[in-house]
C-alpha cells in the first residue's frame, strides 16, 4: 500500500508525517480537528485549539464581518440590505449560513462570543 493512501480497513486513516504537519501548520479551525481525530492530544490541547477559532484566522475574520446588530448583510437567510454588489464582492453572505460556517469551523457555542451573537440575532 502506498504509504500516502488511506486504509481501505475500517478505522482512523493513516496519515504519514509530511500529511499530519501540513493540516497542523493550517487555521485553527483545521487545526484542533486534526489534534482531535488524528493525534493523541490531550483534551486541554485541542479545547484550547478549537477556543482559537474566535479569535484567529477564518472565524475571527468571519466575526469580524458582522453588522453591528449581530448579523451579516442585515439578514438572517437573505440579505436585507438594499445596496447593491460592489464589484468583486458577492452579495450572498447572511447570518444563517455565516453562523453555520462558524459552527463548521468549531466555534465553541459555550463561548461569549457564541452567546453575544446568538443574542444579537434573536
Amino acid at each position: 500500500m502506498d504509504e500516502n493512501a488511506l486504509d481501505p480497513g475500517i478505522g482512523t486513516p493513516h496519515v504519514t508525517t509530511a500529511q499530519l504537519d501540513w493540516m497542523l501548520d493550517s487555521d485553527p479551525a483545521i487545526r484542533w480537528q486534526v489534534l482531535r481525530d488524528l493525534t493523541d492530544a490531550p483534551a486541554a490541547e485541542v479545547a484550547a485549539e478549537r477556543a482559537r477559532v474566535a479569535t484567529e484566522g477564518w472565524g475571527a475574520r468571519l466575526l469580524a464581518a458582522r453588522d453591528p446588530d449581530g448579523q451579516w448583510m442585515g439578514g438572517a437567510c437573505f440579505p436585507g440590505r438594499g445596496e447593491p454588489p460592489q464589484a468583486g464582492h458577492q452579495p450572498w453572505t447572511s447570518t444563517l449560513p455565516a453562523m453555520m460556517e462558524l459552527y463548521d469551523f468549531g466555534l465553541d457555542p459555550t463561548t461569549d462570543t457564541a452567546r453575544e451573537m446568538t443574542a444579537l440575532v434573536a
